[in-house]
């Protein structure tokens, strides 16, 4: 009867971490909203590096135009 006990003992201290490591799946609202925030912060990261890049560009086709004007 006493190993019994302990067996079950053991069965439950082994089976609670996994247990407690099961944890309920995002909603839609919550995996909807973390896209919108990855795809808004790369949006922003893209727009950036588009500015930088037009502004680096601006200065050599001002100067191979002869004309000045862009």
């Amino acid at each position: 009867m006493a190993k019994r006990i302990c067996r079950l003992a053991v069965c439950v201290l082994v089976a609670l971490p996994a247990l407690s490591a099961c944890k309920q799946e995002p909603s839609f609202e919550e995996r909807y909203a973390s896209a919108q925030k990855t795809i808004n912060s790369k949006a922003a990261e893209l727009e950036k590096d588009m500015a930088s890049r037009a502004a680096q560009a601006a200065p050599s086709e001002a100067a191979s135009d002869p004309s000045g004007t862009t």
